[in-house]
């Protein structure tokens, strides 16, 4: 990834290739950064659970 934002106006002003192309680019940081916090939720249930076992004992 480029590491570049485009404002959605700014994106207006491109070909309809490079539009699909920033677009696609915007998706997969975001699908990235979904991956990302739905592990670290995971994880993060998972300590939890572990935790409330460990009391229950």
């Amino acid at each position: 990834m480029s590491g570049y934002y485009y404002s959605d106006r700014q994106i207006q002003t491109y070909s309809e290739h490079a539009q699909a192309a920033v677009l696609w680019e915007r998706a997969a940081h975001w699908e990235q950064n979904a991956n990302y916090w739905k592990h670290r939720a995971e994880s993060a249930e998972r300590r939890m659970l572990e935790h409330h076992c460990e009391g229950d004992q």
